[in-house]
């Protein structure tokens, strides 16, 4: 059996895991293309033109698996540990995944709630019903789910700073590489909030509790973890994504009580690389002086 998997969304922080999984089942993997204008301009096409740009990337990605793969695996994330929900956007593109493909390919499209073990199992009963071949996939491929505990090293006296943003944006090269690059170039190290352990990103200290989205929270957290630890902070979110926005807000709120300079970069399908990259000349230019200003 042919299985594909949209190169978009969870896959940048499952995808190691459901190819190995798919794999020890017997499946046949079949990745979607990187993420392309060309694919871009077909999601557009297949979703409301309101919904932000990782859910018009994730639908082009899907309508580029179609004829081409007997299935597609496409989880739905509803709630995690805590009870913290996924998006409702990134829950409701399952819906409209079936809506897209119809009777083919079939849509095999486990619902997360909490843990990740039965979704699973019983999804990998749709590729193999032997009970006892899906546990041994799941016991060969889970590793593959665990993060670090380890700290990052940030040594004194290096230049860097915090790139903020979900996964599926920044784990994405069509949105984030020109943006990696812009810093890079200019001497600066990137830190991520998945360089980050669990324990920091799911923390319920302070304000984070309150918060009652999944990413969002990782998002915080991650920001109130750096911001000691960099020159500055850069924050990449969605056109149209009302948490993103709420919590960008609350991170640029304390990052100017710091004093600590802040860069929101807002994307979608029209934004424009020259653009991005002259605000982040400004930005990088504003730490430079604050720094001198300091020593």
């Amino acid at each position: 059996m042919k299985i594909g998997l949209p190169r978009a969304l969870l896959y940048y922080r499952y995808g190691d895991f459901w190819r190995r999984f798919l794999t020890e089942l017997g499946a046949e993997v079949v990745l979607s293309r990187k993420t392309d204008r060309v694919l871009v301009q077909d999601g557009v096409t297949r979703v409301p033109g309101e919904v932000c740009l990782p859910i018009k990337i994730v639908a082009g990605h899907l309508a580029e698996l179609a004829g081409r793969v007997d299935a597609v695996f496409f989880p739905r994330l509803v709630w995690q540990e805590d009870r913290l929900y996924g998006c409702p956007k990134m829950i409701g593109i399952v819906d409209i995944a079936r809506m897209m493909y119809g009777s083919a390919p079939r849509l095999i499209a486990p619902a997360i709630k909490g843990g990740l073990f039965w979704p699973h199992f019983r999804a990998g009963l749709e590729v193999n019903p032997n009970p006892a071949a899906v546990l041994r996939a799941w016991r060969r491929s889970a590793s593959l789910l665990r993060r670090t505990e380890v700290e990052p090293s940030l040594p004194e006296g290096e230049r860097r700073v915090a790139l903020i943003g979900h996964f599926y944006n920044i784990g994405d090269d069509y949105i984030a590489d020109a943006l990696v690059r812009a810093f890079v170039d200019r001497g600066y190290r990137i830190v991520t909030k998945e360089e980050l352990p669990r324990r920091v990103l799911r923390s319920r200290t302070g304000f984070a509790g309150k918060i009652r989205w999944t990413y969002e929270r990782e998002l915080y957290n991650a920001f109130m973890y750096l911001k000691q630890r960099v020159d500055g902070v850069c924050v990449v979110i969605s056109m149209g994504c009302g948490p993103d926005s709420l919590v960008a807000e609350l991170m640029r709120e304390e990052a100017e009580r710091q004093g600590l300079p802040f860069l929101q970069l807002v994307i979608d399908e029209h934004t424009g690389t020259a653009g991005l990259v002259t605000r982040i000349e400004a930005f990088v230019d504003l730490s430079r002086r604050r720094v001198r200003a300091a020593a």
